[in-house]
This record gives C-alpha cells, structure tokens and sequence, in this order.
C-alpha cells in the first residue's frame, strides 16, 4: 500500500512538472502588419529565457505556467512591447511592432569571424551588409553585391589581368607587390577558392572588418581587410519553411564603335598613301611571309600586272563601304540573358535544425558560343545534445560549374573585313601568312591554310569544369557558465579541369600541321605533325584543413561585463598542377600519336629549322600555418568599453629566424557612449559613441618564401641543350618577415533629432611596413631579382555615413548617403625608378615613387602645337621644344608634371528609398573624384605601319592655325618613335575622372502575409543596374571609368516566394 501511496504522489508530481509547461506561438510583424520581422527577441519578463524569431517572423516559446507569464518583445528600431499572456491566448499570436523613432539604424550584432558581439559594444570599425541589402543587388558574384554599399571599401576599375573577377581595396592599398585583396571568411574560416562559387541566395550577411580591433584577430591576413559572409543555417522549433527564388537578367550586347576609330574611308586613304611612299615595300614580299592588309594585297597585286584598274577600283570601293564591326554585331555579339534559380528549404525541433539549398545559373554570355553554368548544393544540419550543453554543426557546400568558350579571337581584323556573302557563307580573313603564300599551297596535298571566322566559332571550344567542396564541423561545449570550448574544422577542395580539343579542321590544327610537313621529291607528304586533332588540357587541384580551437568566457556582475577567447589554429593549403598536349588526338577513342621533340624540322612556311612544340608542365605548392590568438573585451555600466587582441603567426615560407620570433599582431580599443552621462544632456542628440582603436594586421605573399626556388625543365624544353635544366627563381632569404599594417582609427556614432539623422564618421591612418618586393641584383650572381621587405606605406582617410528618415508614416522615404576619402603615399622604397619607368607605370605592375600615393598619373610638359608643323612640343627650359630625345632621355622626375591618383580619392554613393504599402523604389546614385587618368589617342606608329587607329586622326592638325582649335598633331607620315612616345605620355591627354553615375533602380511590390493561397509571402521585383552617368568632368571620353568597352546595362525581373 505504501508503495502505491508513493508511486500515485509521483505520478501527481509529473503531472504537475508537465502542466507547468506552457507553449506560446506567434508571428511579429511590421507596422504595414504583413511584412514579418526575423531576429526579433523574444523574453519571458524578469527571466533570460526567450527567443529570436525566425525569417519569416514566427517564433515558439516554452514557459513556465505561472499566473499572467509577460512577454518582451524588443528589436533595434522598434518599440519594445510587452505582451500580458492569457490563458486562452498563447498560440496563433499576431504582434505589430512600432517604428522607434530613437532606435538606432546601426545593426544590433556584428560578426568577426571568430565571434559575434553587439554594435554598442565594438570599439572596431564594422561594416555590415543585412540579407536585405544582400538580396538588392542582382548578380551571381556575391562580392559584387558589395559596391556602392560598403563606406572603404572601393572596386577599382584600372586593372584586368586578375584570375578571378574583380579588384577590391578596402580603405586604400597596403601592399606593392603582394595580394591586395581582402581575406574572405565564410562562416568562420578562411575561404581559399574563387568567390563566383559562392551562391548568393545562401548569404545572410555579410560584415567588413576595416581596422586592426576589428581584423587583427586575423592576424598576418587582415592586413587588406576582411571580408566575413554568413550563410543561412536553419532554425530551431519551426515547421519546414519553404522559399523560391527566380531572377531573369538581360544585358546590352557589347559595342563595337563604343572606342571611337578613325573612318574607314581615313584608313582607306591612309593605307594607299603608304603604300605609294613604299612603306609596304618590304612586307610584301617579307622572309616571314607576314600578312599584309587586303588593300595592300589588291594595290601590289595591281602593281604586278594582276588586275585591271576598274578591278583595283572596284576592290577598293567595296573596301571603303565595309566595316568588320558591323560584322562582329551580327555575328558574334548578342544580348546576355541570365537565369538564376535558389530553393531553400529549412525549419527544425527543439533538438535539430537543418537547411538545405539549391542552385542553379545558366549564363548566355554576350559573345556567342561563351556559357557558363553553376549549380550550387548546401546542407546544414545543427543538433543540441547533453541536455543543450553540446551544439554540433555539420556543413558541406558543393559548387559545380561548367563554362565554355567557343569564340575565335576578334582583335585581329582588319577594319573592313567580310566575315560571310550577302547570302550569310563565311569568308576568309588573312591570318598569319600573306594571301600569296596561301593561295601557292592550293594544290600541293597540303590542308586548306584559309581562316573562316565564321567557321571556326564553336569548333575548338576552351572548357572548363570545375568542382568547389567545402566540409564543415563546428561544435559549441558549454563547460560551465559563461564558460564555452569551441572547436572549428574546415576541409576545401577545388578541383579545375581545363581542355581545348582543335580538331584537325580548326585553323590552328592545320596551319601547325602543314607547317611540320615536308613534301619529298616524289611529292608525298611527310606530316611530323600527325593528322587529327591536338587536345591541349590543364587539371589543377587546391585543398586546406584548417582546425581551430579556442576558450570563450562570458561574465557579467553589477555593472561589469567580461567577454575573453583564446584559442589556436593551425592550416595546410596545398595546391598541384598539370598541363600537356596530345598531338594527332582522335576523340572518337581518346587516343594520339608521339611526336618527335627533340629533332628540327624545315618549316614549311619560311623554311627555317624548328621544333614541335613541346606542352608539359607540373607544378605544386604547400604552405602551412600556425597561429595562436586572444581577444578581450570590458565593459563598465555598458557605457566604458575596451577591447584587445592579440596573434601570433609562424608560416613554412618565411626566414627560420622569423619564425622563431613569431612577433605578434595586435590591438586595443576603447568605447565611450557620451550620451549615457549626465553632463550630455540635450533633446535633439539621442546617440553619441566615441570610438579609438590602434594595432597592426599583418599580409603575406605566398609567392615569396626564404629558400631558393627554381623550374625544372626537361630534356625536351631546350633542343640546344637536349639535357633537364634548372632555372633559378630567387635565391634564399633568411631575413624573409611578415609584412605588417599599423592602423589607428578613430569613430564617433552618432544619432539625433529623434532618429531622423544617423551614422558615423571614422578618421583613420595606416602605415605599411616591411613590404615586400623584388630587388635586382648583380648579373655576375646568375639571378635576376631577390624578394626581401624594402618598402614603406603611409595611408590616411576619412569614412562618413548619414542615413536619415524623411518621412516615417504610412509613406516611409529614407537615404543612405556615404562619403570615403583616401590619401595614400609611398614612404620608403629602395629603388630610384627612371623616368621612363614612371611614365609608364601602371596599376598590374606599379612602380613606386617616394612621396606620391602607389598609383598615380605623370606626364611630360605639353608645350603645344608648332604652328608651322603641328609637331608636338615638349619644354625644355622653359621653352617649347621639339627635341624628343633629350626630353625623354633627360628629364629629371622633379620636371615631369605630377596630376595626382590614377584611382578615385573621393568616393561614395547616395541611396533614396521610397515604400508605400506593398510597393518599394530604391535608386543608388554613385560618385567617384579626385583621380586623373590618361586618355587614348591616335598612336602614330601604329598608323604608319597600317594599324586602324583613333578617331582623333579626324581632328590632327593639317595646317597654319589648327593648333589653335585642336591639341591633336600632325600626321608625321613615317613612323618616328620618339615623337610618338613623347605624344602619349604628355599631359595634353591627362584628364580628371570625376564623375556622378546612376548605378541603379529596383522597384519592388510585396503581398501581405496570406494574401495568395498557399504562400505566406511573396515579392515581385525589378531591377536595372549600370544605368549611365549623370555627370563627368571629361569632355573627351565616354566614361572615365570604362574607357575601352562600355559598362553594359542590365534589367533583371525576378520573384521571391515563401510556403
């Protein structure tokens, strides 16, 4: 009986346990009540237990049952409420928040990478991207998504010989010749692959870190900044969410008279006139046999007796009525048409979270037979375990992409070449040989050496496949209160397959075939170059482990909060590489032939010895790192703030004895919010923060390393030879160190006039230290440069963001206006560049100059036009000279004309945005000032030795008083290099690249919650971007930023759905 007492009141217990339980469910909303709110906290009064809400605004809560249980509910920028729960009402809860009117814009949490903390307590400088200024840019590159949205950070449009994609400096340059670019993180670690793998429609934000309290933690990678994108992950307690994403992008076809050319009917008049002076003279019948234009072609001919005069005039008529750029319009360039599709599946219980995602890109580029393709495929799945004191997190993201370029080279037409009959059958070009020597082949058994354009698109397509993996394991342990062990491990590997198969009916399959053919005195053909295609094919394989490790402790008390990690890590990035060619290669069974190497064949075109080209290489790299890391954070009332950091890194490519220093990286910050104290007392400033933060960021080259480095090439490399040989690279540095980055930066945030005004202005400095770079040494030493530090950078500048709220009723109007100011210079360098090298330094190889910033523009004295000859004129002593020589051979640096940055100075955007109801228009205005560039002219020897060239040949002076009404000389008529030169480097063709651009407009119209059956949301959406420009201090270029080929428009529609 006892026992069933005991067992009955046990049962009473548990049943009096379960009815405690209360579960409480809802859906925070927008003023307009049907736009949801996510990461909105949700408290249970006078407890820490709560929530945040989910994307689309839901949240479930388990509470205690006790009498009137209050909700809080608090969001930055909204009114906090609180919630009075009744017995019947704790399900289905529908909570309209209100705009706060002193709630600040800045983002409540910014992220590091390592961790994330509250804006008001950060004393770095963060800038963040949420998904919804993620989401309004339409692209399939995230990192573009970056421009004209994030103060500092600037994509400088000077360079184009990059691997992958774009330039990016984030508050200035801090380097000369190692990598520029910012460190990208993705979720925590280090991303080493390209970023066109990184689904866009994955990102949930994405934060800058642009100072050493915010980087350094990063160490001797952060010195260019760091880039951190979160992903999406899933979420806790919520049913299966379901969103669909569709985008549809068209874009300009590209155009060819967008780089202004001299007419045809000039270069017509040109080519004769040349010809006549016998400038051709020797082409025509040239050793080489180098082709000659068809002009040149039909006027030798005629000389020879070849055609009649009305032939040669007719020829020449149909030449002067011609233009191969209307020929490139219609056959080779189209508008791009993009489609992008993203399907995210997420939702969770109480002890497992999971997402998953789908992605597909299907590209139509704007040259034809160009595609690409990508297909993105993301999991995460979070479980809590050991009664919540265990979080474990599994990722693996998987990126396929597949592109093709099929498109023959379009560079070296003539300006009045045919590619197809008024019926559309292709025409041949001349190509590498002159039209003589091809049509003497006819008949001789040899393959056909004509070059059909037409013919040749799509026949020998370069592809590329390539697979991007990235596995994740991050487990969370709460050991104790406050105190957290935290374990991070990434594997990646990117896999590039790269193949071009010319069948033997491509134009470079024949023209190497019957060159390495011999025909013997019976007239048999000898192919040393065997029949069939020739496959030439690269692989190249990267891969990194990286593991972290690190301690987190949380306490607060009284008025003191304490937040320390510590913590290490250690990485191995490999990479190794491949490349070859198969001659003779039969795609039907995947074979090919041998081929003799070593042996000199006659060629058959000029019948000088040669040998087969041999394609073969390998290649690998492997660079490893150790680090050791701490951070801490104080504050006093949530008022005081200070922060430090601190790392230490120790790499394979640097000197032993750097290594054993392992000299730390570092950083210290303060925080003060003014407006808390009683002596800042005043109605219109609501917010007042003062920031100061100094330390140092460090950068590699891991290009540069302190032990000899050498090729190797084979026997086959060098038939002089015929044995392997090494080729030194640079000799051994012991001394080799890290270069460092010693940033001080200063912020004060602001918000006033009850939220109508709101931002920040940050002052900063950087110093550049140890760089790195090539120093020539002696001949007598057999090696060219040596890489040590021998450089020194100084950077200043000033970033201010204003947003403010114009209008915050059922109409709601906002801008977003930011300004960046940068001024850098060269410090220390041990190089006296020439002259010579500074006229024509450039932003893929600067040369750098003491005083002045790493990029800039130079140029010789302009002195005018000579009346009497419209010759260019230089000065010399303070008069007009046309001595070209001493001015090019003599000037002193201190003579030159120095103008300022080659990249803007001065830069930023202004952001309006417009909402009623459903409807959205967001327009970006974008600027960019204080910078100089050199514009295109006509280069005169490329003229006189037949080459089409510039429009500005119509504006050349041609008599006594031109040079009052145009800057442009006369045409020489022969080719004088040095009066060429002088001209292109003189500052008659500097001008400033100011200008104000309409990046874009998106105009957006979103249903209510539940409005359409089915689905809980939906928004409809267009969007242009590269609009044009508003305003340009140049008067002679199109756009100072895209001064060769156009920034071509693009208008996107697109819809975005949730179930």
């Amino acid at each position: 009986m006892k026992k069933q007492i005991l067992l009955l009141l046990a049962l009473l217990l548990i049943w009096e346990i379960k009815a405690q339980d209360l579960k409480v469910s809802g859906t925070v909303l927008e003023p307009d009540q049907s736009t949801p709110i996510p990461g909105v906290n949700v408290v249970l009064k006078g407890t820490s237990l709560g929530t945040v809400t989910n994307e689309e605004g839901d949240f479930v809560l388990i509470l205690p049952d006790t009498d009137s249980p209050t909700l809080v509910i608090s969001f930055i920028g909204y009114k906090t409420q609180e919630l009075v729960l009744s017995p019947d009402q704790t399900s289905s809860l529908r909570i309209i928040l209100e705009m706060d009117e002193l709630g600040l814009d800045e983002v409540a949490v910014v992220s590091t990478g390592f961790e994330e903390l509250p804006a008001e307590r950060a004393t770095g400088s963060f800038a963040k991207l949420d998904q919804e200024l993620v989401d309004r840019r339409i692209s399939t590159n995230i990192i573009d998504r970056l421009e004209d949205l994030t103060p500092g950070l600037i994509f400088n449009r000077d360079r184009s010989d990059l691997e992958y994609g774009e330039d990016i400096s984030i508050r200035g340059t801090g380097t000369i010749r190692s990598d520029s670019q910012p460190l990208i993180v993705i979720d925590n670690l280090p991303y080493e692959g390209p970023l066109s793998n990184i689904n866009p429609n994955d990102v949930e934000s994405i934060t800058v870190l642009r100072d050493a309290a915010a980087a350094s933690i990063w160490g001797a990678r952060a010195g260019n900044g760091v880039i951190v994108i979160t992903t999406k992950s899933g979420t806790f307690d919520q049913p299966v969410r379901i969103s669909l994403t569709a985008n549809t992008t068209i874009g300009q076809a590209p155009d060819p008279f967008y780089r202004p050319q001299m007419s045809i009917n000039d270069f017509v008049n040109k080519e004769i006139q040349l010809y006549e002076d016998g400038a051709f003279a020797g082409a025509v019948n040239s050793f080489f046999k180098s082709p000659v234009s068809p002009l040149v072609e039909t006027l030798y001919a005629f000389e020879q007796g070849q055609l009649t005069p009305n032939e040669r005039d007719a020829r020449i008529a149909r030449f002067r009525n011609s233009d191969v750029r209307n020929e490139l319009s219609k056959y080779m360039y189209r508008p791009s048409l993009l489609q992008q599709y993203a399907l995210n599946l997420n939702g969770g219980g109480g002890k497992h979270s999971y997402l998953f995602s789908l992605g597909w890109d299907d590209n139509r580029q704007n040259q034809v037979a160009q595609n690409n393709s990508r297909l993105t495929l993301n999991t995460v799945q979070n479980f809590k375990l050991a009664k919540d004191r265990l979080n474990l997190s599994l990722g693996a993201y998987l990126a396929i992409s597949d592109s093709e370029d099929g498109l023959p080279a379009i560079s070296n037409f003539y300006p009045y070449d045919r590619l197809a009959d008024e019926n559309g059958n292709p025409l041949p070009v001349y190509r590498s040989f002159h039209q003589r020597f091809k049509e003497s082949t006819v008949g001789t058994g040899l393959l056909d050496w004509e070059y059909y354009p037409l013919d040749e698109i799509g026949l020998s397509p370069r592809i590329n496949r390539a697979n991007d993996l990235r596995l994740t394991a991050n487990l969370d342990y709460r050991i104790s209160r406050g105190l957290n062990f935290k374990v991070n491990y990434q594997y990646w590997t990117n896999q590039q397959n790269n193949e071009q198969n010319s069948p033997q009916t491509a134009y470079t399959t024949r023209e190497l075939i019957n060159d390495f053919t011999e025909i013997d005195p019976n007239g048999n053909l000898i192919n040393h170059v065997p029949l069939g295609g020739i496959l030439d094919f690269s692989n190249q394989r990267s891969f990194s482990h990286t593991l972290r490790g690190q301690l987190t402790y949380e306490k607060r008390w009284n008025d003191h909060q304490l937040n320390v990690l510590a913590g290490s890590e250690i990485r191995d990035v490999q990479s190794e590489g491949n490349s070859g060619r198969a001659y003779g290669f039969n795609s039907l069974n995947a074979t090919s032939q041998p081929v003799d190497y070593l042996s000199f064949f006659t060629l058959y075109s000029i019948g000088f010895p040669g040998t087969i080209p041999f394609v073969q290489n390998f290649s690998g790299t492997v660079n490893r790192y150790v680090s050791g890391f701490g951070n801490a954070g104080y504050s006093y009332k949530d008022r005081y703030f200070l922060t430090a950091s601190a790392r230490v890194d120790a790499s394979n490519i640097f000197g032993v004895n750097t290594n054993q220093r392992a000299v730390p990286l570092w950083s210290a910050g303060l925080g003060w919010i003014l407006t808390e104290e009683s002596f800042v007392n005043s109605d219109w400033l609501d917010f007042l923060k003062m920031r100061l933060s100094y330390g140092y960021n460090g950068n590699t080259n891991p290009n540069a390393t302190a032990f000899t480095t050498a090729n190797y090439f084979g026997a086959g490399s060098n038939p002089l030879i015929n044995s392997p040989f090494l080729g030194i690279l640079s000799p051994p540095n012991p001394e080799l160190r890290w270069e460092r980055i010693q940033i001080t930066n200063l912020g004060l945030d602001y918000e006033m006039f009850n939220g109508r005004l709101s931002g920040y202005l940050e002052y900063y400095r950087k110093r550049g230290l140890d760089l790195l770079g090539e120093q020539p040494l002696f001949a007598s030493s057999g090696v060219g440069l040596a890489t040590i530090n021998y450089a020194s950078t100084k950077t200043a500048g000033l970033d201010w963001v204003l947003n403010t709220k114009i209008l915050n009723g059922p109409v709601k109007w906002t801008n977003n206006f930011f300004l960046s100011w940068v001024k850098e210079e060269v410090t220390d360098f041990e190089n006296d560049p020439t002259v010579a090298q500074v006229l024509t330094s450039n932003a893929g190889s600067p040369v750098p100059v003491i005083g002045r910033p790493l990029y800039y523009t130079y140029s010789l004295p302009w002195g005018g036009l000579d009346p009497d000859s419209g010759d260019p004129r230089g000065i010399i002593n303070g008069e007009p000279s046309t001595d070209y020589s001493t001015i090019l051979n003599e000037s002193e640096l201190e003579e030159l004309i120095y103008h300022g940055s080659s990249r803007p100075t001065l830069f930023g955007s202004f952001r309006n945005t417009l909402e009623w109801k459903g409807f959205l228009l967001s327009a970006n205005i974008s600027y960019r000032m204080g910078y100089y560039f050199r514009r295109q002219t006509i280069n005169y020897d490329n003229l006189n030795r037949g080459e089409f060239e510039h429009a500005d040949y119509e504006r050349r002076w041609r008599q006594p008083g031109d040079e009052l009404t145009t800057d442009i000389p006369s045409d020489p008529g022969t080719v004088n290099a040095s009066r060429n030169q002088f001209l292109l480097r003189s500052e008659s063709l500097v001008e400033k690249g100011d200008h104000i651009r309409l990046q874009d407009i998106r105009i957006a119209y979103r249903f209510g919650r539940n409005r359409l059956k089915g689905i809980q949301n939906l928004e409809i959406y267009a969007y242009g971007n590269n609009l044009g420009l508003i305003w340009k201090a140049s008067k002679e270029v199109p756009d100072p930023d895209f001064r060769t080929s156009p920034s071509l428009r693009t208008l996107s529609f697109g819809l975005k759905a949730n179930f």
